[in-house]
């Protein structure tokens, strides 16, 4: 399956896209319709400056061209003087030799071709045959008008950093009040109550904000309802219930009878069902962390399935001995569903009781040597009331909630478990929990 994008980045590569194209389009009209026609503007004037003083100086007496080169170098920075065989035509990448070389050849006779160059040392030179002379203008780069290939890649680049910085705002703006939605939703989905979410801002965060707030106070009252609900069903069944066992065992006391034992198994499966209700919805409710030295409790779950099927339980923990902050109760009643389910179903063979370390987090499987479960059905088995058989009665094959509960309990404290094919065949019911940093190392004091 493809991962996802998270809003942010999406949000912000559109944004920068956008910005970009239009910077890009907008770089391009600057470029073409002003900063173009300006440089040909330039180099045009410089031509027509070019080619005046050439005819001023070829017209010029000899004795006076000294001081005409001595005034063109002082009032426009050009050095004038006479040569025997022009340059050669080095244009090179400058475009504004490019634009004075066609302003040159607009102003000249053809058999007057002029010839532009740039030399080594960063100067300019432009050779114009004028009454059977060449006669050569040098200038500094300075004093024609900046690269417009400059201006706009400085243009492009300033556009970009304010494209880039836009786009992480815009994002951020848009993707922060979704990130605290979506931690709020993951408090209520583990069973916690989360903070109001401001109310404020662009009036669609707002109004979303305003309907999770009511539907996350709705939903909490609603457990709460359920739970003094359930509270009172098991109050008010258990009494008449228990009065039933009891006129049930006296009247088998004064004649047995087949029918009275069968009424005395559904009153107990009654009360199974009722306890199995009650605790699957103290399931939803978060425990909080304690250090609990997780081997110990793993062996004390161990001892006591050993007693139930002497000689085919293990425990395998990769040491250093672990201890860690960690909801105790839940982790002992969820081992001890996944090795009750394992006795019930999984029939003789070895069974493996694992504990791993991995980056970040703790792996506690439950191995067994039975059949195992068909891959189409690895998270039906975790629905309450479902059976790999469906056949099986609630005598032979449980009530169907110990997984249920088991799922409920480790969603509630933020854990994952999932069911596991093993390569010898049977199934693995692993718990993952992740911890932060420090949970591993040798006992110490706590």
């Amino acid at each position: 399956m493809k991962p996802h994008q998270s809003l942010f980045r999406r949000t912000a590569l559109i944004v920068a896209a956008g910005l970009l194209v239009f910077q890009l389009a907008s770089g391009a009209a600057i470029f073409v319709y002003l900063m173009q026609p300006l440089a040909q503007r330039s180099a045009d004037d410089l031509a027509g400056l070019l080619v005046l003083s050439a005819r001023t100086w070829v017209e010029l007496p000899p004795a006076t061209r000294p001081d005409f080169e001595v005034e063109l170098r002082v009032s426009h920075g050009l050095e004038m003087q006479l040569v025997s065989t022009p340059l050669g035509d080095e244009i090179g990448h400058h475009p504004y030799l490019n634009f004075l070389r066609s302003a040159l050849l607009a102003r000249l006779d053809p058999e007057n071709s002029p010839h532009v160059a740039e030399t080594t040392d960063g100067r300019f030179h432009a050779d114009i045959r004028m009454a059977s002379r060449v006669l050569r203008f040098s200038f500094a780069r300075e004093l024609i008008a900046p690269r417009p290939t400059h201006a706009l890649a400085w243009s492009i680049v300033a556009g970009l950093l304010v494209t880039l910085a836009t786009a992480w705002l815009l994002a951020r703006r848009v993707s922060a009040p979704v990130a605290r939605l979506a931690e709020a939703a993951r408090q209520i989905g583990a069973g916690e109550r989360p903070p109001h979410l401001p109310e404020a801002g662009e009036q669609e965060l707002a109004d979303l904000a305003r309907v999770f707030n009511q539907t996350a106070t709705q939903l909490a009252a609603r457990r709460e309802n359920q739970g003094t609900l359930l509270a009172g069903v098991s109050h008010d069944l258990r009494s008449p219930l228990g009065r039933l066992k009891m006129a049930l065992g006296m009247l088998a006391e004064e004649r047995a009878s087949p029918l009275i034992v069968r009424m005395e198994r559904d009153v107990a499966e009654m009360e199974s069902l009722i306890a199995a209700q009650l605790e699957l919805a103290r399931a939803q409710e978060r425990e909080e962390a304690q250090v609990t030295d997780i081997d110990a409790l793993l062996a004390e779950l161990l001892e006591a399935a050993e007693a139930r099927s002497p000689g085919q339980t293990r425990l395998r923990a990769e040491a250093p001995v672990c201890r860690v902050a960690i909801a105790p109760l839940a982790l002992r009643r969820i081992i001890t569903n996944l090795l009750e389910n394992a006795l019930r179903y999984a029939g003789p063979g070895r069974l493996q009781l694992v504990r791993r370390r991995c980056a970040g987090g703790l792996l506690i499987g439950v191995r067994d040597s039975g059949p195992g479960i068909p891959s189409e059905m690895r998270e039906a088995v975790f629905r309450p009331f479902f059976r790999l058989d469906p056949s099986r009665n609630r005598e032979t094959g449980g009530s169907g909630i110990g997984l249920a509960i088991a799922r409920q309990l480790a969603e509630t404290q933020g854990w994952k478990i999932a069911a596991k094919p093993r390569l010898k065949g049977g199934a693995g019911f692993w718990l993952a929990i992740p911890l932060s940093g420090g949970a591993w190392g040798r006992d110490r004091p706590v």
